[in-house]
């Protein structure tokens, strides 16, 4: 009981602390952010809806949900600041909207393109007074909404781009530095090589994925930073936590790597420090830790449907259960989505090729472990110590099949998920090596 009471009080704090946060930073008017977000809107009407790293590699940033994010942190009314941050609305202007659509199906439209979604367009004829209609956007916590008006103060899109990219930068400084410290130069050139194959730094270029990214980067940090006094029950809270925070600030683009991530490296330490823990040991911590991580993930996202159906709209609840099975339908009419179809999309990514020689390696570690002038027990050994590293390498797929419609429609940023397995076969492939020289 007393356990359980610890994650009540914690849900509870953070929920407190997260209204807070969307209120206050809710209180200023608009006009203190106007100029940087017309700026902001010239940037990304110039960029388009999708803007190209490389057209050969299909890297591109998703502008259009940047923009939607510049539209509901513009919208908010401080005359009105609990409703405004509750519903998050887009085409809000006292004064100048006359019509609400409070149907959450109806965000997926852009009241200038009754063809085409195009929210860039969107924000800048809003902008211009030729938009009267306003659409809310309720099923989401949006909690980058305080940070993003706050910077909106002082910078357009362009500059908090540059900001960000600055802080990625340290972060994975800092992060590669505490790897190599805690854990060994190998797991950092591992972590490395695959944040920066799935375009780690190009991600600051992006308001809807940052988040995500800043919350898995801190919060390993903060886990190496302490990771010699964390115990088991505290590592479950801290995981509990950032589940919280995960679903908080995130846009449902690739919340696994919060889990994913943390875990390599707690798995990692104690292999390293703690040799009479077992494989068992392990299999059970992966499992607890992603229950408990649902559970985080999954009330968080819940409390916000309820809180919102309570005082504004009860309809937002079948609304958003309505979202929720479809976007774990494995077809539908506009996408027809299957398995093969999500692997087909992902050949298309410039990762392929990363995933292709992680593929071949795999292979090789297959066959070597078998060829390999290495004993029975050694082979054992190497299995019992590398089914958690393998079993965490496998989330991606996981999600992949049970979201396979979220997949399909944003593949342009859920494939960095696949940054789970490219760490944990690497782990394989270097464990394999580690036991050849032995």
């Amino acid at each position: 009981m007393k356990k359980f009471l610890k994650y009540v009080i914690v849900f509870i704090l953070l929920f407190l602390l997260f209204n807070f946060l969307l209120f206050i930073t809710s209180l200023f008017p608009s006009s203190w952010i106007e100029e940087n977000v017309e700026q902001s809107s010239k940037i990304l009407l110039e960029e388009g809806n999708f803007y190209y790293f490389s057209e050969e590699f299909d890297i591109v940033n998703n502008n259009y949900t940047d923009a939607l994010m510049v539209n509901e942190a513009y919208s908010i009314d401080n005359k009105n600041p609990i409703y405004s941050y509750m519903s998050v609305r887009k085409n809000y202007k006292r004064d100048l909207t006359n019509e609400t659509i409070s149907d959450t199906v109806q965000e997926a439209i852009s009241i200038n393109n009754e063809e085409n979604y195009d929210p860039v367009g969107e924000l800048n004829e809003f902008l211009n007074g030729n938009i009267h209609t306003s659409i809310t956007y309720a099923r989401y916590w949006h909690g980058y909404l305080p940070f993003l008006r706050l910077s909106l103060i002082f910078f357009n899109i362009s500059e908090i781009r540059t900001i960000l990219l600055i802080i990625f930068m340290i972060l994975f400084t800092f992060l590669m530095c505490l790897i190599r410290k805690k854990i060994g130069i190998k797991t950092m050139l591992i972590y490395a090589f695959a944040l920066i194959a799935h375009n780690y730094f190009l991600v600051s270029y992006s308001l809807e994925s940052t988040p995500v990214f800043l919350v898995m980067m801190i919060a390993s940090i903060f886990l190496l930073n302490r990771i010699d006094k964390i115990k088991k029950e505290q590592f479950y809270i801290y995981i509990f936590i950032v589940a919280i925070i995960t679903n908080f600030v995130d846009y449902l683009t690739v919340p696994l790597i919060t889990l994913a991530m943390p875990l390599y490296l707690y798995i990692l330490y104690n292999q390293k420090t703690n040799k009479e823990l077992d494989y068992k040991y392990y299999l059970k911590l992966i499992i607890t830790s992603s229950i408990i991580w649902l559970i985080g993930y999954s009330i968080t996202w819940i409390s916000k449907w309820i809180l919102y159906a309570v005082f504004y709209n009860p309809a937002l609840i079948r609304s958003a259960l309505t979202q929720v099975i479809y976007r774990t339908s494995s077809s539908n009419p506009l996408t027809n989505t299957t398995i093969g179809q999500i692997i087909k999309t992902f050949l298309g990514q410039n990762i392929a090729y990363i995933m292709i020689f992680v593929m071949v390696c795999a292979y090789c570690i297959i066959i070597n472990i078998n060829k390999l002038n290495i004993r029975k027990k050694e082979k054992i050994e190497y299995l019992k110590e590398n089914i958690p590293i393998f079993i965490i390498s496998l989330m991606p797929f996981v999600w992949y099949i049970v979201l396979s419609n979220h997949t399909i429609l944003h593949y342009r940023f859920v494939y960095r998920h696949m940054l789970i397995f490219l760490i944990g076969i690497l782990i394989l492939i270097t464990n394999v090596l580690k036991i050849e020289k032995r």
